[in-house]
């Protein structure tokens, strides 16, 4: 299977698309993503803010450069232009919960 799929069954931390129900199940009791968490645990709130770091700088580079500083647009046309890059920071990763969240978090 190639490009993107639904995001239902993605491990953030681990950077693993899952097909389905079965294999992300699986993927929660391997090894490798175990020892991802223990790593969470350890630091929760550092790797909070990184991903949220992250996500709020390719947010705002994308509103930038492909929308300018005064024009007004959709929050979520930008942010469906943020998730289509493969390579994107999840939503779900982050202290926001919801988009509206992050946009009022922008606002201040």
């Amino acid at each position: 299977a190639r490009g993107l799929q639904k995001l239902k069954f993605y491990c953030q931390m681990c950077s693993k698309q899952c097909r389905d129900e079965n294999g992300f199940k699986c993927h929660l009791m391997s090894d490798t993503h175990l020892r991802q968490m223990k790593m969470l645990s350890e630091n929760t709130a550092g790797v909070l803010d990184s991903f949220s770091r992250d996500f709020e700088r390719g947010y705002v580079e994308v509103l930038r450069r492909r929308h300018g500083v005064r024009n007004r647009t959709s929050a979520n046309g930008v942010y469906q232009e943020v998730i289509a890059d493969k390579h994107h920071v999840h939503m779900n990763a982050t202290k926001w919960a919801t988009l509206s969240d992050f946009i009022q978090y922008l606002g201040k």
